[in-house]
């Protein structure tokens, strides 16, 4: 078949001008919400302009669900004793999600702790206290104890309900919810170290590139690994913590559940690889106060998760364990 230059000419316009107005571009938009920094990094045609308002309109929202930083959000309301709040989406879906990795892990994640993070002065509007008597605080822990029926918390009087240990990854797959309804498939969001990376980066045609943080200096990077369609989160004791200046014991603001002890573990940064943020973040805070076997246990018998746990041993030197997973996603 003889095809004419003219005809070939033409094509080959149409196939250069249709390349011409698809060229992708990188873009980023960052600020503050949930009490940390956020970006969200994306490949466009062009960018999205209605970004800011839909990030505004779910920040606002989680907040007025699930901040315990807000006295007038539902959560707030729930704790101070008030039973007739008619939860959202969000707070069913974040309390659903914290029942199965409660039942999960045996009790190491329950959002009903908080009243011991609040008791030691690592909440909000407390004051640091380095002797506390657990054993008067313990009726009070326990998300068995908690139900959720049409939209109506059923909570014990003086149970707090704390999910901030999750919230900022479910807030981390809204946004990426929100962005793939607008046909931006290619990002990658970050909320105060929580993340996920959706598709590729399509600028380097590669998967995202992302650094985990050295727990012994924050300020470096610990891990650079591969993100495609996963989540990544963190968590360790040197984010947050107290000095005795009595004993000059650390006292971690990652705290057992299960008998109320808030001391150091060997556990120094655990780093969570899962489909969803919102899972990846509230397994990152269990394996911070399970003992080190039990995480390692969970992690492989989970095919949904792979991890990094960076702990010393009994000589007091730094190790890392990596499951199978993660270490065929580490890059130099």
């Amino acid at each position: 078949m003889r095809v004419s230059r003219r005809l070939i000419s033409f094509l080959f316009f149409v196939s250069f001008l249709f390349s011409c107005t698809n060229t992708y571009n990188s873009y980023s938009y960052s600020g503050y919400a949930l009490g940390t920094k956020f970006t969200i990094i994306y490949n466009s045609v062009k960018p999205l302009k209605n970004l800011e308002s839909i990030t505004d309109s779910i920040f606002f929202d989680l907040n007025k669900s699930l901040s315990t930083y807000i006295p007038s959000s539902d959560i707030s309301k729930i704790n101070k004793g008030n039973n007739l709040i008619e939860v959202d989406d969000n707070f069913i879906n974040v309390f659903n999600k914290s029942k199965l990795i409660w039942n999960n892990t045996q009790g190491y994640f329950d959002p009903t702790a908080g009243i011991l993070t609040n008791a030691y002065g690592l909440g909000p509007n407390t004051i640091p206290k380095y002797s506390v008597n657990v054993d008067s605080i313990m009726s009070f822990i326990g998300f068995e104890k908690v139900s959720l029926n049409n939209r109506s918390v059923e909570l014990n009087k003086g149970m707090y309900l704390d999910f901030n240990a999750i919230a900022k990854g479910y807030c981390v797959d809204l946004l990426s919810k929100s962005l793939k309804a607008n046909n931006i498939s290619n990002h990658l969001i970050e909320i105060g170290g929580e993340m996920y990376a959706s598709g590729i980066n399509i600028i380097t045609n590669s998967r995202w590139k992302v650094g985990i943080s050295d727990p012994l200096i924050p300020e470096n990077t610990k891990q650079k690994i591969f993100l495609k369609n996963k989540a990544l989160a963190s968590s360790g004791n040197y984010r947050k913590f107290l000095i005795d200046p009595q004993t000059g014991v650390r006292i971690v603001h990652t705290i057992n559940p299960n008998n109320g002890s808030a001391n150091q573990t060997n556990v120094l940064a655990t780093s969570v690889i899962a489909n969803n943020c919102m899972t990846a973040d509230a397994y990152a805070t269990a394996f911070m106060a399970m003992p080190l076997d039990k995480s390692i246990s969970l992690i492989n018998e989970n095919k949904s998760l792979d991890g990094m746990i960076i702990y010393s041993d009994s000589n007091n030197k730094i190790q890392t364990y990596y499951s199978s997973g993660f270490k065929k996603l580490i890059f130099d």
